[in-house]
């Protein structure tokens, strides 16, 4: 048997040990968590994995609403004449397009109507049960008003869902700029290109938007060169899309956490606002529509941010992501999880060789 003073040492030595390995094993763990908690890099690798599948998404989405319109205008081209259509047949073409992508709010039909066809134009309307159909425009105060004179019109003639965009049908598109040169742009590419964005026609608010226009000649005409295509032009599909339904639509499903977004349409002067948003998880949980060039975008980008560029029907979009302040992210919760298993294992050891001591 062990003498009192050979129990006694032995008791020191494990105390001893036990308190070696609880500050050995407290002190690793908080340079691991320190190192974790101050490491720029490991934010900023964790916060771009997330925010790069967010670009990636909003890409794949908006190529997927390309050819939603690429599959329209082949349909609508096989129509012989520019009339051969009516409004039924265009609400059965697009049903299916509009249900299962819901982040359009509306595909149309925008003819390219000479002077000389104007009345007859109007008459088709008043047949397909628009009674009071008028090629309308803005005024400079932006009142509608019946269009002016001109030698060419590109009005909204179908638009569905026509329950919802009702007060959009005869506006003249070709009376606003920005949706002119992104129809002539169109004309030249034989391409989808998207408007620069602005208000919408049919929104009271400020609820910005573009649209993404398809050209289509006339059945079975020479369009090789821009001549021919300007002779042969019978018109426009049409896509409508509001910004943050888009972005929502586009994000469903994805479990990106709680992160704020700049999205900014970038390729000239022509679209002077960026939308701001907050994500909460694929959710677009509040948004704003402020000017491009802003201090804050600026200070995002000295902290841990992710940006790239899309390119959409033409345009540059530009796409900023950054953290929320006031959010819990997933890799300040891996620093916790450093800190509290490693508190956890150096217990758990000190806890195990106490016992092995005593028995």
């Amino acid at each position: 048997m062990r003498s009192g003073k050979q129990r006694f040492m032995g008791a020191r030595q494990r105390t001893i040990a036990v308190v070696v390995i609880v500050a050995l094993g407290l002190t690793l763990t908080f340079i691991l968590f320190q190192a974790r908690l101050l490491d720029p890099t490991n934010r900023q690798g964790a916060f771009s994995q997330r925010a790069a599948l967010g670009a990636a998404a909003l890409q794949r989405s908006m190529q997927e609403h390309l050819e939603v319109l690429y599959g329209l205008a082949a349909l609508y081209a096989t129509a012989a004449q520019p009339l051969s259509l009516n409004r039924e047949s265009f609400r059965e073409l697009t049903k299916g397009p509009l249900k299962r992508y819901p982040g359009i709010q509306s595909l149309g039909w925008i003819p390219r109507i000479a002077e000389a066809e104007r009345e007859a134009y109007l008459a088709v309307a008043r047949k397909d049960g628009i009674g009071d159909f008028q090629i309308m425009e803005w005024t400079p105060k932006l009142q509608m008003m019946r269009a002016a004179r001109h030698d060419v019109y590109y009005p909204i003639f179908y638009i569905e869902p026509l329950e919802n965009h009702r007060a959009a049908v005869g506006f003249n598109l070709g009376s606003v700029p920005s949706y002119m040169e992104a129809m002539q742009k169109a004309l030249s590419t034989e391409g989808a290109v998207a408007s620069a964005w602005r208000s919408l026609a049919q929104d009271t608010g400020e609820q910005f938007g573009f649209l993404l226009f398809v050209p289509i000649y006339k059945n079975g005409a020479p369009h090789r060169t821009f001549e021919e295509r300007r002779m042969s032009l019978q018109g426009f599909t049409m896509a409508m899309f509001r910004l943050d339904t888009l972005v929502e639509q586009s994000l469903r499903g994805m479990a990106l956490g709680t992160m704020g977004l700049e999205l900014a349409d970038v390729t000239d002067a022509a679209s002077k606002y960026l939308l701001s948003l907050q994500l909460d998880a694929s959710r677009v949980a509040s948004f704003t529509f402020v000017l491009r060039q802003s201090a804050q975008t600026d200070a995002m980008r000295a902290g841990v941010h992710w940006e790239t560029t899309l390119n959409i029907a033409g345009r540059t979009w530009s796409t900023l992501f950054h953290p929320v302040p006031e959010a819990r992210h997933p890799y300040a919760q891996q620093e916790w999880g450093v800190l509290i298993g490693g508190v956890l294992c150096t217990l758990l050891g000190a806890g195990f060789f106490i016992l092995k001591g005593r028995s």
